[in-house]
């Protein structure tokens, strides 16, 4: 046997007997900060029983069950598991599902990717065949089938995502009704727009998806306030065309208001801009070059086609790309503060795949930002990645905060988040609906993506 498959065997026995649930945990004498509104509560026991939220209490008054799993809680702190509101899982491949565990990410709305895998990979999950979190996946991309027609236009031999396999051209209403009614026979959560062809095909695209009974969302595909509202887009992906700046500050506010009152999710992928755009180049070639983890410690544990994938981003990476989001900067910052002055769900989402994006760590790179560029407390960071998505996914009577009863999805963290939104990178233990990951368990966890094949082979060819 080699050392490689000697590794992943061991690897892979840890994951699978972590993944197993336990029949009761108790995370004693912790703060739990459990993002209903409520405070944190020191000193508190947490009781999990067959995947659940079983009780919640003062470490005196609860008593331990004699076969539980104790975890000693003293001088940290527990809050519901992450949300990742924007991921693109074939891009990553099925090997980072685990990374989004170890890095506290108990559920992913996937915003694009071939289906049929997706929903392999979902279903692996849910029947405890592999470790990854809850999927909500939106299946291929609706693309303008303008933009289509572009991307086939370059030679086969020099593409390197199979697109045709993640995307659906559309260019017409008709095309529109005839894609969303044949999509919607299939097993997937919403409809996710990237490019339309024109205003009649996107009016189409969403009310033909609404009378599937479910949401559009995606790219802003209209600078016209007007018309994201006439079409009832429901959540918004990487903000709003910077072109919205020339209007007046009140006539934004009152845009900003109406997609409040109408509950439009906003995700707006605001570290893309950060670690996509404003790291220097050469730190983007050294970064698709290393093998090592010198770049960044998660740069072995991707697989080969992410990699490929980057390599592309790198080479469009040019001076104007870069210049223009200088520009936009500013402006979607001051947009993002008017959002939140005027009550729009802002939720975390890090468009995994894109370059220098990865699995899991990007997410909390977002809340950081979220804090520090756009004025939220550290509270307000927290409920944008647990109780605000949970609610608007239609998840809240299961997940997304810590209460009786709820599937218990839990991080335990070494320092207060409340204190320094940071310290949501300080894991000491994840529980997975009711399986318990010790540190040791998520290192092990991290040690089986590296073993996986799609870390050594592009799987995902045309």
């Amino acid at each position: 046997m080699t050392r490689r498959v000697a590794l992943f065997a061991v690897a892979l026995a840890c994951v699978q007997a972590c993944a197993t649930q336990q029949s009761s945990i108790a995370i004693r004498n912790v703060t739990v900060i459990p993002m209903t509104g409520a405070g944190a509560s020191a000193g508190q026991t947490v009781l999990v029983r067959d995947g659940r939220i079983a009780e919640i209490g003062p470490t005196a008054e609860v008593r331990t069950p004699a076969d539980a799993i104790a975890v000693d809680g003293t001088g940290k702190f527990l809050i519901p598991g992450l949300f990742e509101m924007h991921a693109h899982t074939s891009k990553t491949r099925a090997s980072a599902l685990g990374l989004y565990v170890e890095h506290g990410v108990t559920t992913i709305r996937d915003q694009g990717s071939e289906h049929a895998e997706v929903l392999r990979w979902r279903r692996e999950i849910r029947t405890g065949a592999r470790v990854g979190p809850r999927m909500l996946i939106a299946g291929p991309y609706l693309e303008s089938l303008r933009n289509i027609e572009r991307m086939r236009r370059d030679p086969p031999e020099e593409r390197v995502e199979p697109f045709e396999r993640a995307r659906v051209p559309i260019g017409s209403p008709n095309d529109a009704r005839r894609v969303i009614d044949s999509l919607a026979r299939l097993e997937l959560d919403h409809f996710k727009i990237r490019t339309v062809q024109d205003r009649e095909t996107y009016f189409a695209l969403a009310a033909a998806a609404h009378a599937h009974g479910k949401r559009l969302v995606g790219h802003v595909v209209t600078a016209s306030p007007a018309d994201f509202l006439q079409a009832g887009q429901d959540g918004a992906e990487h903000g709003f065309p910077i072109a919205l700046d020339s209007l007046p500050r009140e006539e934004r506010m009152a845009f900003w208001r109406q997609l409040a009152a109408r509950d439009v999710g906003v995700v707006p992928t605001i570290v893309v801009v950060t670690e996509s755009v404003f790291r220097p180049l050469e730190y983007f070639r050294a970064l698709v070059s290393d093998t090592t983890g010198a770049t960044h410690p998660l740069r072995p544990y991707l697989s080969r086609f992410m990699i490929l994938d980057w390599r592309e981003q790198v080479e469009e990476a040019t001076p104007q790309r870069r210049e223009y989001f200088e520009r936009a900067w500013p402006i979607a910052l001051t947009h993002l503060r008017e959002m939140r002055d005027a009550g729009v769900r802002i939720m975390a989402g890090s468009d995994v795949a894109v370059l220098n994006i990865f699995p899991g760590a990007s997410l909390h790179e977002e809340l950081r930002l979220f804090v520090d560029s756009v004025g939220m407390t550290p509270m307000e960071a927290l409920a944008s990645a647990t109780r605000k998505p949970a609610e608007w996914l239609g998840l809240a009577d299961s997940v997304g905060t810590i209460e009786l009863g709820k599937v218990a999805d839990l991080v335990l963290l070494d320092a207060n988040p409340l204190d320094d939104i940071t310290n949501t990178r300080r894991i000491a233990a994840v529980v997975l609906r009711g399986a318990l990951f010790r540190r040791e368990d998520l290192d092990a966890v991290r040690a089986s993506v590296a073993t996986m094949p799609d870390q050594r082979v592009n799987d995902w060819v045309r």
